[in-house]
């Protein structure tokens, strides 16, 4: 598959990595408030300004709006109340549908090697819907949800054609920032877990966007064959 060039993307990195490395330091240190909150909300942000610079149509769109949801995920589970949690988790659900759509839109059919992945991605979606069946039943079917959503996001990332596999590495990371992220609030506290899930999720973010404008920089439409 042609690849297109792409264009430099350094200053976007750099406030990127800073804003996100800054956040994980007050979040490590234990410093909360309003000013942590929107550097949270930063990097991701700084995201949308780069796919609006550099995509155009089908793919600008359901970026942009994967991006904002998830901008607004980041807001809603950094202030401390309990009662956003469900909100949070609907923000994030939207942006992986809208992630959802768009890989889709331009996925091919599956080869024997991407069926023996998807079989495998169905397995720990059961595995995680079975692990986590305890939990309030108010919340149990977001969650179940979410999984089903996320794991189908991720078949979708899979099946994008392009040079290499890093949009659906993308797409992995997301779910391993999920998983700590779940298993942390709702089985067992693990050791810096919160520290773990947005690191995770700052790594996925960037790198399905990095594979995205592989993909995609220039092109308004595609013809998907899924």
């Amino acid at each position: 598959m042609a690849q297109r060039k792409t264009r430099p993307f350094h200053g976007f990195s750099f406030v990127y990595i800073a804003a996100g490395t800054a956040f994980l330091v007050l979040m490590a240190l234990d410093r909360g408030g309003i000013g942590r909150t929107a550097l949270k909300a930063l990097p991701v942000s700084t995201l949308i300004l780069l796919v609006l610079r550099d995509l155009r149509g089908f793919p600008s769109i359901f970026m942009t709006g994967a991006l904002l949801g998830s901008v607004c995920g980041d807001v809603l589970l950094d202030i401390p109340h309990a009662g956003l949690f469900i909100y949070g988790l609907v923000a994030f659900l939207m942006a992986h549908l809208f992630y959802t759509v768009l890989f889709f839109r331009f996925a091919e059919k599956p080869g024997s090697t991407d069926m023996a992945v998807i079989a495998g991605l169905a397995l720990f979606a059961g595995l995680m819907i079975w692990i986590f069946r305890g939990i309030d039943p108010k919340l149990l079917g977001p969650v179940v949800l979410y999984i089903v959503v996320i794991i189908t996001m991720s078949v979708g990332a899979l099946l994008v054609p392009a040079a290499n596999r890093l949009l659906f590495w993308g797409a992995i990371l997301f779910i391993a920032s999920d998983v700590v992220l779940a298993v942390n609030k709702f089985l067992v506290a693990i050791p810096h877990g919160r520290l773990i899930n947005i690191t995770l999720y700052f790594l996925a973010q960037f790198t399905i966007v990095s594979a995205a404008r592989t993909i995609w920089m220039d092109k308004g439409t595609g013809n998907g064959t899924f």
